[in-house]
């Protein structure tokens, strides 16, 4: 029997064991989920289950074991409604987005709002002070802290550290495999290539059934790599998707590297952005799982059964590459394909000539190699359009000659020469601009950067094909230097990684194609690197804003840099500032980034300004902190983006009251008091900004934020007569509004 047929059966036995622990489903709604344990979050990993409701609340919530009454809470975010049950066995069940408590928590809970004064509670009671059997209902499904009605339900050890509750005896029924829609090689070094790129590169898997998958062509690697895959998992006839519950990859097939999400610590939780490739997703280009490890300081349990780290880095030689990923019934998916580790093939070219009947190329190549050609016409942004017309190709002495002829060349002028390495088997790709405009005057060129685990890239996008493949060189106060570029397309091509060494020196990046006039782009370079375990400052140029990485900012090497822009290009009314974007943007951060954001000279109503990220296409309030001298504000990221001042003048807005102004209501209709409470910049708060009264009574009310919404349960029918609600709402740059409705009870 295999080994991986060995560890699957030991899999089995061990969750197996857990059944032990006889609960009973939480809820009577259904046992359909709509997320699964340690699925991916912003910044965090989801710590239980979430139980579809269909789409309403009121469901009674049961305890799934004996024990007690732990904690209780209410709050507008987060959980909104929750509660804990310390169970017999040791463990802590944990309900959450409940609509309502049983007596008598619910008097408890009113009891202590009364005393805090304000909506928001955190309760814990004595040990079996409220003792609950297996099967009593606590607290009824809701939808506070969330958009959605649903009830979110967590096992927890004895340490406090979520348990997947499908590891119990609570399951649901799955016959569905599941299904690997990606897969992504990363270069985790600078001397590492996929395919001869030194970026990450992405792979469409295909279904060939059996419950296989696999990647048709062999993949050549060198260096350093790690694998990654995109893959989901589905119950028949529910449209939600849900991550693998494991993974494993053999190499050769032995055991290579292993993920199974089981339990993890809250201290942990920030890790899912090296469990999930967050350049990928910042990039939106799917949910990957790492099938390595991103930083060995930070590695969460949910590797503890893998033998290895992951990372690739074989002799030369072919290697099967085998994946298995399984939901938590077992049903089991794979994925095949084939790794070459080989050395790079580098052809240069050495001359590109026309001549009277086409074009005459001159590549500089291996004299131990064997090299055959290909040329074909493609569209400018690669696709094939037709073959060209090869009237001669030989090798002699280090180099390969070739005569394209220009007959075929009707509608499309972009030629495509593919040099083949039989001994390496890889090709090289070459882009020719066979009639180049004389000048590029429309659009300029445009330079990104890629941040890639420990390199750094640049990449360039012409707005029309280079006539022969440009030229990038980078520039510090001690030399000029070639940096190879290769092409990712005819229009974008990108460099090889820049040595790590030259950043902190480097003044500018420069880019030169086409050859009649030659052109020349130059990008000035102001770039810091920060390092782990190491503090550092950057100052933007007008020093206006200053970031701090701390020693535990980063989890490798990162080099970052500060732009500023034009405000007005971002949208916003009541900018205060020009807009600073802080690089790089899709790698993560280990903990939080402090800034210090300059006021503007003479700014009066300074309460009214405050420290705003854009994000998704809007600005999201960070702070409104001042520094003990009042000229800056303060703030603290976890992660890097565009920010910058905003002066919010703006009052919140309340609508949708009910009871409605001027209606009239018989008193068993009227259970709750509602309103929507919204603003759109610097926000609410929390509860503790909304008032809301009867009859000049304070009331506290439910403030659900992700809905914007307040509630009010009324214990009592309200009396025959008129009666007045007032609502004032308080945003953080002090703006209030107020508004009010009467109506009468008849």
């Amino acid at each position: 029997m295999s080994q991986r047929h060995n560890i699957f059966i030991i899999i089995l036995f061990s969750a197996a064991s857990l059944f032990a622990q006889e609960y009973i489903w939480p809820t009577n709604s259904s046992k359909y989920l709509s997320s699964t344990f340690g699925e991916y979050r912003p910044g965090r990993f989801h710590a239980g289950i979430d139980i579809k409701t269909n789409y309403k609340t009121g469901y009674p919530v049961f305890s799934v074991g004996s024990g007690y009454v732990w904690r209780v809470r209410t709050s507008p975010f987060g959980y909104g409604k929750a509660i804990y049950i310390k169970m017999d066995d040791g463990n802590l069940a944990v309900y959450g987005h409940l609509d309502e408590f049983i007596q008598p928590i619910n008097a408890c809970v009113k009891a202590e709002q009364l005393i805090n004064r304000r909506y928001t509670t955190d309760i814990y009671f004595r040990e079996n002070e409220f003792r609950v059997l297996k099967g009593d209902t606590l607290a009824f499904s809701g939808e506070t802290g969330t958009k959605h009605p649903h009830l979110h339900f967590e096992i927890r050890d004895n340490a406090n550290c979520p348990v997947n509750p499908l590891n119990t005896n609570l399951n649901i029924k799955d016959y569905t495999i599941p299904t690997i829609k990606g897969l992504a090689l990363v270069p985790i070094d600078a001397a590492a290539r996929v395919n001869g790129l030194p970026n990450i590169q992405i792979f469409n898997t295909k279904y060939v059934g059996k419950k296989a998958f696999t990647v048709s062509d062999t993949i050549n690697v060198h260096g350093k790599i790690g694998i990654e895959i995109r893959a989901h998992d589905t119950v028949r006839g529910i449209p939600n998707k849900y991550p693998p519950y494991g993974i494993k990859m053999f190499i050769n097939d032995s055991l290579f590297f292993h993920v199974q999400y089981d339990t993890f610590g809250f201290h942990e939780t920030r890790l899912v952005y090296v469990d999930r490739d967050y350049q990928l997703i910042k990039n939106d280009q799917g949910r990957f799982n790492r099938l390595w490890v991103f930083d060995s300081l930070s590695v969460p349990r949910f590797y503890s059964k893998s033998p290895s780290d992951g990372i690739l880095d074989f002799p030369e030689g072919l290697y099967s590459v085998y994946i298995e990923v399984y939901d938590r019934n077992f049903n089991t998916s794979t994925l095949s394909f084939t790794l070459n580790a080989t050395q790079l093939f580098l052809p240069g070219l050495r001359q590109f000539k026309r001549t009277e009947t086409g074009y005459s190329f001159n590549f500089a190549t291996d004299t131990t190699d064997e090299i055959t050609v290909a040329a074909d016409w493609v569209h400018k942004e690669g696709m094939f359009r037709k073959s060209a017309a090869i009237d001669s190709a030989r090798q002699d002495s280090g180099a390969t000659y070739l005569h394209v002829s220009d007959l075929n060349a009707s509608f499309e002028n972009v030629l495509r020469i593919t040099l083949y390495s039989k001994k390496l088997m890889q090709r090289q790709k070459f882009f020719f601009n066979t009639a180049p405009k004389t000048r590029f005057e429309e659009k300029r060129p445009s330079i990104s950067f890629v941040h890639n685990p420990n390199t750094f890239l640049y990449k360039v996008t012409f707005p029309e094909v280079p006539e022969t493949p440009p030229h990038f060189y980078l520039q510090t106060p001690a030399i000029f230097t070639e940096i190879n570029a290769s092409p990712l397309s005819p229009l974008s091509y990108i460099s090889d990684p820049v040595p790590i060494n030259l950043i902190d020196s480097m003044f500018s990046f420069e880019g030169r194609y086409n050859s009649n006039p030659e052109n020349v782009l130059r990008y000035p370079a102001d770039f810091k690197i920060v390092v782990p375990g190491v503090s550092r400052s950057i100052i933007s140029a007008d020093s206006m804003l200053a970031v701090t990485f701390n020693e535990r900012s980063v989890y490798d090497t990162l080099v970052t840099w500060i732009t500023k822009e034009y405000g007005p290009a971002f949208d916003a009314d009541y900018l205060m500032s020009d807009v600073y974007t802080i690089f790089p943007l899709v790698q993560p951060l280990k903990s939080d980034v402090s800034l210090s954001f300059k006021l503007p000279v003479g700014e009066d109503d300074i309460e009214k300004i405050g420290f705003y990220q854009y994000d998704d296409d809007d600005w999201d309030f960070v702070s409104n902190r001042l520094n003990p001298d009042r000229n800056a504000f303060l703030a603290e990221m976890d992660e890097t983006g565009a920010v910058a001042l905003l002066k919010d003048i703006v009052a919140p807005v309340i609508s949708g009251i009910f009871p409605g102004n001027g209606g009239k209501f018989r008193a068993k209709d009227v259970k709750y008091i509602n309103a929507i409470v919204k603003d759109e910049m610097s926000g609410i708060k929390d509860d503790t900004s909304i008032t809301l009264t009867l009859d000049k009574r304070q009331l506290f009310a439910e403030y659900n934020a992700p809905k914007d919404k307040i509630r009010y349960k009324l214990a009592k029918p309200l009396k025959e007569g008129e009666h007045t609600i007032m609502i004032t709402v308080t945003d953080q740059a002090n703006n209030s509004t107020s508004k009010s409705s009467m109506f009468t009870i008849y």
